[in-house]
């Protein structure tokens, strides 16, 4: 049984390395409370109900309500507050 999961996650890690990610945000969501963006380059607007995020090659737009910006680095940021929707926009 070990060695059936083993093979479905390598699998799976080898197609996900056939992807071309570099230059992609990574976006990590807790359930619709919080979420990560990594590869962040600016923040295009803020309000309580919409924030929308410059990445490479996209834009990412968060709506909800209550949304804030915890934690802001060079190139992440936190979102947190109840996060109903997310668009991508190339």
């Amino acid at each position: 049984m070990g060695d059936n999961v083993k093979k479905k996650t390598d699998e799976k890690k080898s197609r996900r390395s056939d992807l071309p990610i570099a230059n992609l945000p990574c976006i990590e969501l807790s359930g619709n409370r919080e979420m990560l963006i990594e590869g962040s380059r600016g923040v295009l607007e803020y309000s309580p109900a919409c924030i929308r995020i410059n990445t490479s090659g996209m834009i990412l737009s968060a709506e909800g309500r209550e949304l804030n910006l915890r934690c802001i680095s060079e190139s992440a940021l936190i979102i947190d507050g109840f996060i109903t929707s997310l668009t991508f926009t190339v």
